[in-house]
């Protein structure tokens, strides 16, 4: 995803800029903070990388089927490799999170009208009308439901739809929501989406630049070997912006049809780290 919105005066990455004082140490416990922070950048995509591996995407199993195995992501992968949250209420799709045990109540709800998203839904408006919305609490919202449709979940209409709303709501509530499953489950959706088509559709909507990163991390081949990845920071921070190798569709599958293993250090990469904090 590009970082910014074309020809707009208003930019995302100073917005999380200045959020980031005020709700910085709720986004960590919230299991969101380094994804927000690598949403400011904009990734290198390696087209021909994911044009090759998806022709092993198997929608049956929801597994790669490379020639050292099925391989697909995991909850811990996207937790050591984006820092999402791997457990935790569940998403509601009908914002039901306040209905627990103990009856909690829900401490802010998100009161800005729908009309008024639908009719600045396309993202340099949302980011020109919602960026100074003098509502803290209100402005914190918008700016999750933003994120969330431009690079979590985007969309055909690549625009702010309102179905995460109640997402975005209790992101802003809550510090214990598990994104992680249902982030996952949308990569399924959207790499089943990808290769239904004949021939594979790489402009199907979806996070495919987790995809990219996810490969880099486990095939340290398909990476330039400069790029170092610290112990105290997400995997995808340092493989955000690194250079691709320039390679042909046809280099990258005969290298998933020919490599039949993998070291135990390139196996374990996520197991054997300790950040984020889960």
């Amino acid at each position: 995803p590009s970082s910014e919105v074309r020809n707009s005066p208003v930019k995302w990455a100073d917005w999380i800029d200045r959020l980031l004082p005020r709700y910085g140490a709720h986004w960590r416990r919230a299991g969101i903070y380094d994804v927000i922070l690598l949403s400011k950048q904009s990734i290198n995509r390696d087209e021909n990388l994911l044009a090759a591996a998806l022709c092993f995407w198997n929608s049956a199993s929801n597994t790669f089927d490379f020639r050292v195995g099925p391989m697909a992501p995991t909850l811990l992968d996207m937790a050591q490799i984006f820092g999402f949250r791997p457990h935790g209420r569940p998403v509601d799709a009908v914002g039901d999170y306040h209905r627990r045990k103990n009856q909690e109540k829900l401490a802010k709800p998100f009161t800005i009208s729908p009309a008024s998203i639908n009719q600045n839904c396309s993202f340099s408006n949302y980011l020109k009308k919602f960026s100074a919305e003098k509502d803290k609490d209100q402005q914190h919202m918008l700016f999750l439901l933003y994120w969330l449709n431009r690079f979590i979940f985007p969309n055909r209409s690549s625009a702010v739809l309102l179905e995460y709303r109640h997402l975005a709501e209790a992101l802003h509530n809550h510090t214990d929501v598990g994104l992680g499953p249902t982030v996952l489950a949308h990569l399924f959706k959207n790499l089943y989406s990808a290769t239904l088509e004949n021939p594979l559709n790489l402009s199907a909507p979806g996070a495919f630049w987790m995809i990219q990163i996810w490969l880099q991390v486990y095939f340290p081949e398909l990476r330039f070997p400069d790029v170092v990845l610290p112990e105290d920071q997400v995997l995808a921070q340092p493989l955000m912006a690194a250079e691709v190798p320039k390679r042909s569709i046809e280099e990258y599958l005969m290298f998933f049809r020919h490599c039949t293993k993998r070291s135990a250090a390139q196996w374990q990469v996520v197991i054997r780290r300790t950040y984020p904090w889960f």
